[in-house]
C-alpha cells in the first residue's frame, strides 16, 4: 500500500496509468508484469524495478536497436533471427556503502560489461537480467510472457525467447540500482536466485536434444 501511495503522491502526467494487480496466485513479480502486458497499447515495452535510474537516452537506444535489426533483416539478411528484447546493462549506485555492495558492483560489472556482451555474437542464449529489458510487445505476447511461477522469470524468458527462434541483443546504457547492503537480505535473495535457475533449467532442458538443436547451442562446441 505504501508503494501505491507513493506512486500516487507523485502525480504522474495523464499518459502515466497506475495499475494495481488484484489479488491472486501467486503473489510475483512476472505475474503484475503479465497483468500488466495484458492491459498494454504499446509496439514496445519495458521493464523497471521501483528505484531503478535507466541513463536518460536508454529508451532512444533501445528503439535504435530494433531500427536497426528491421534494417539487417530487411536489406541484408532475411534469414536472420528477428531480434525480441534488448538487455541494458544494471549496476549500483550504492556501490561505495559496504563491503558487500561493492562486491556486488564487481560481480555486475563482469557480467553486464563483459560476458553478456562477449555472448552476444555466439547465439548462445541469453539470460536476462530482472530490470531494464525492452521488447517488442507482440512478440512478446507470442512467447506467452512470464512464467508466474518462476522466480528467475527473466532468465527463463531468455531462454525460451531463443528455442522459439528468437535473439536477444545488448545496449550500451547501463541502468542503476541499489544493492543489498545486509548480508540477511542478500542470502535471500542468492537463495531466490538459485532455485529459479535451478527450475529454468529443469524446464528447459526437459527435451535436452530439442533445446541444442532449436537454439543452435550445439554449433558451440562442435
Amino acid at each position: 500500500m505504501e508503494t501505491i501511495a507513493a506512486a500516487k503522491a507523485a502525480a504522474p502526467p495523464m499518459n502515466v496509468r497506475i495499475l494495481v494487480v488484484p489479488r491472486g496466485v501467486p503473489q510475483t513479480k512476472p505475474r503484475a508484469c503479465n497483468y500488466g502486458l495484458a492491459l498494454s497499447r504499446g509496439e514496445f515495452c519495458v521493464i523497471y524495478d521501483a528505484e531503478d535510474r535507466p541513463e536518460p537516452d536508454q529508451l532512444r537506444l533501445a528503439i535504435a536497436a530494433f531500427r536497426e535489426d528491421e534494417r539487417i533483416r530487411r536489406d541484408v539478411d532475411p534469414t536472420a533471427r528477428p531480434l525480441v528484447c534488448v538487455q541494458a546493462a544494471l549496476n549500483y549506485f550504492n556501490a561505495e556503502h559496504n563491503v558487500l555492495t561493492r562486491m556486488f558492483a564487481v560481480e555486475y560489472s563482469q557480467w553486464f560489461d563483459s560476458m553478456l556482451p562477449g555472448m552476444e555474437g555466439t547465439g548462445i542464449p541469453l539470460p536476462l537480467g530482472g530490470t531494464s529489458n525492452h521488447f517488442r510487445s507482440a512478440q512478446l505476447r507470442e512467447l506467452g510472457g512470464w512464467d508466474p511461477w518462476n522466480v528467475t522469470e527473466d532468465a527463463d524468458l531468455g531462454l525460451r525467447a531463443s528455442v522459439r527462434g528468437f535473439r536477444v541483443g545488448i545496449i550500451d546504457s547501463t541502468t542503476w540500482e541499489e544493492a543489498c547492503s545486509k548480508v540477511p537480505a542478500w542470502i535471500k535473495q542468492r537463495t531466490r536466485w538459485i532455485k529459479g535457475f535451478m527450475i529454468t533449467a529443469a524446464v528447459n532442458m526437459r527435451r535436452p536434444l530439442r533445446f541444442v538443436r532449436r537454439t543452435g547451442f550445439g554449433k558451440q562446441w562442435a
